[in-house]
């Protein structure tokens, strides 16, 4: 057959067919495969950016268009790498009073006033009525837990006439644990670690029974470590004496070369707190009247005999952790090994004539 004849027959069999449906058809056909390869293509791309980027892509489809002919819009976008984190402030941001590690407490000791201990402990503010105080009422401690109150009592406080040392509980009920108790300047009441004894004028009582055991240099303004395997004194003149459970012999250490010996009445050895180490002490100024010294003035290596640059504070406290607390005019601040400050905390509002305690 030549090609006229077939061309011929051709035509006869299109005779009948919708030759314009066809087309349509041959186009739409046309359309997809140029999209799918078009699609593929742009898979192709992507896998690579992909491999490049190590993974991070971002995949943008616009769906706005939804015609057969509009081939998706495709990015490979790499994302940004996560920033490093910030490095660590010497001073964190203040965070709420109740959150101070340990226990912070306010006494408020004023005869005819009630007596009442505002004590933040454990992310929460506890306090504590023990009844109202008397006129008297010298000096008050709370116990490590702050569930009871240490009075030494006189009567009569112009003469510093030694009286009665009591213990308070919540609501007022008291008990005296003996008579004849000293109460001044650094013989005001201490509690022993555990609770269970209290010592005063250098003598250890037994809360229960009452029982007196003299102890050795009858030691005053007496300070017990955080874990209670410490105690720091003031022996006599400018001498303290530092003792650490399983150290050996007592050390003696001299507290001299201070500016504060020359500025004050004598170099600063009123104890307030000693570190479970025994290297460090917080010293406030010498004792030069029958009231009891609060509130630190120099924090004293006791090794290296130099004080602590430290900046301003007014009483310093020490951690089981090695660290301090070390609470300002308007600030409580954590220090850790290092001295770096870990967190600040507002101080909490208090009654200006309060005490202030701590326990680690």
């Amino acid at each position: 057959m030549n090609l006229h004849d077939r061309l011929d027959d051709l035509a006869g069999e299109m005779a009948g067919t919708d030759l314009a449906g066809l087309r349509q058809r041959v186009d739409r056909t046309s359309r997809r495969l140029r999209t799918r390869r078009t699609l593929a293509a742009s898979a192709a791309g992507v896998a690579v950016a992909v491999a490049l980027t190590g993974g991070a892509a971002l995949l943008k489809v616009r769906h706005e268009d939804t015609r057969p002919d509009v081939v998706p819009a495709v990015s490979a976008t790499p994302s940004r790498p996560p920033s490093a984190p910030p490095s660590s402030p010497s001073s964190a941001p203040p965070s709420p009073a109740a959150a101070i590690p340990g226990a912070l407490s306010f006494l408020t000791l004023k005869a005819g006033r009630p007596i009442e201990l505002h004590r933040y402990a454990g992310g929460t503010l506890q306090t504590v009525n023990f009844g109202t105080a008397t006129g008297k009422d010298m000096y008050a401690t709370p116990s490590p837990d702050g569930t009871r109150l240490a009075i030494n009592t006189s009567p009569d406080r112009d003469r510093i006439a030694p009286g009665d040392l009591v213990v308070a509980t919540s609501g007022g009920a008291r008990h005296v644990v003996a008579k004849d108790v000293r109460w001044d300047g650094g013989n005001t009441v201490v509690w022993t670690p555990d609770g269970s004894a209290l010592v005063a004028g250098g003598v250890r009582y037994d809360v229960a029974t009452g029982a007196a055991h003299p102890l050795p240099d009858r030691p005053q303004y007496l300070a017990y470590s955080p874990s209670g395997v410490t105690t720091a004194y003031l022996f006599q003149g400018n001498d303290l004496k530092v003792s650490t459970e399983g150290a050996g012999a007592t050390r003696t250490v001299p507290v001299t070369g201070l500016d504060e010996c020359e500025r004050t009445a004598g170099c600063p050895t009123s104890v307030q707190a000693v570190s479970d180490s025994g290297l460090l002490v917080a010293l406030g100024n010498v004792n030069s009247d029958p009231s009891h010294v609060y509130g630190t003035v120099v924090v004293y290596n006791t090794v290296k005999r130099m004080r602590l640059q430290l900046g301003a504070f007014e009483h310093v406290w020490f951690r089981p952790d090695g660290g301090l607390v070390v609470v300002t005019a308007t600030e409580v601040k954590v220090l850790d090994q290092a001295l770096k400050v870990t967190h600040t905390y507002p101080l909490p509002a208090h009654d200006p004539e309060a005490v202030m305690f701590y326990r680690a």
